[in-house]
């Protein structure tokens, strides 16, 4: 995890980490004022010290997510914070831009993966991630934001479940753990980007599942033959996506003569079944990846 301390004279609101082991340890402070003097701005990171100029992009989003996204991604390649009540995204891959446009460029190309596993990982009510501000921090500790859009956190009614077993133990919920895997999967797949991409931008309508279903399809081969569900369920799943009969305006095709299936398939049930079979090639994904 990265532990920053913002040791800058700009008059800015900065993480200051010092304040409570100097309450704990008087005899701090005279280092710590003299710390504060210093004009610079240092990070450290796996041991390393990094003066040198720095890109910091606040997010926007949901509250719940992003503060559960900050708990795992952690690391240089991609490290979400809460710092002074916002979410910013810092990554060792921004080291050579030299621009903001640079910058935005290269989050425009994180954010759907990440936005298509964060949805797919159900952490509350989704609300996108986007770029709310992109800053340049200079080596001397002074800020530079170019403005992209209006940053805003929405907030809704969440909790966390922490278990405390007998022996004392503590195992708190992670919901956003498979986040991480998924989104470092995208990186190394095509499909699977894909499949994140699509989940971004429709997970809520049967031509949406449809369309998820096809790259799995397309990636594996018939699906009921490696036992992920049965033909019988498939075929009921197609048949009710596709039926005009069945679906109405919300079908997969425009128009078909075919009948609808006898029992057409609740749409939580096909959502339930695209889950599984998610499940299943991602589980494929990670051995074929060593993830």
């Amino acid at each position: 995890m990265w532990l920053v301390s913002p040791l800058a004279t700009t008059g800015l609101p900065v993480y200051d980490g010092w304040t409570p082991m100097v309450a704990r340890m008087p005899w701090m402070a005279s280092c710590h004022e003299f710390c504060r003097s210093v004009p610079q701005r240092v990070y450290y990171t796996a041991g390393e010290y990094d003066r040198s100029m720095e890109w910091v992009v606040t997010l926007s989003g949901g509250a719940h997510a992003l503060e559960e996204l900050s708990k795992e991604f952690d690391t240089p390649d991609l490290c979400i914070q809460r710092e002074d009540g916002e979410f910013n995204l810092r990554s060792k891959g921004f080291g050579n831009f030299t621009s903001h446009e640079e910058v935005q460029e290269s989050v425009t190309k994180i954010l759907p993966a990440l936005n298509g596993a964060t949805k797919l990982a159900a952490l509350g009510p989704y609300t996108p991630i986007t770029t709310g501000s992109i800053s340049r921090i200079n080596d001397d500790g002074t800020r530079h934001a170019y403005i992209t859009m209006t940053s805003s956190i929405v907030v809704s009614a969440t909790c966390s479940v922490t278990v405390i077993h007998a022996d004392g133990t503590i195992e708190e919920d992670r919901p956003a753990a498979p986040v991480v895997t998924w989104f470092e999967l995208s990186k190394r797949d095509a499909r699977v980007k894909w499949a994140l991409r699509l989940i971004e931008n429709d997970f809520e309508t049967w031509p949406g599942l449809y369309k998820i279903y096809d790259v799995i399809e397309e990636d594996v081969g018939y699906i009921p033959r490696k036992g992920w569900c049965t033909e019988t369920e498939l075929k009921r799943f197609k048949r009710t996506a596709n039926s005009q009969g069945a679906l109405d305006v919300h079908a997969r095709h425009g128009w078909m003569d075919s009948p609808p299936p006898a029992h057409p398939m609740p749409f939580s049930s096909a959502e339930s079944l695209i889950r599984r079979l998610l499940d299943k090639w991602f589980e494929v994904k990670k051995a074929q990846y060593g993830l």
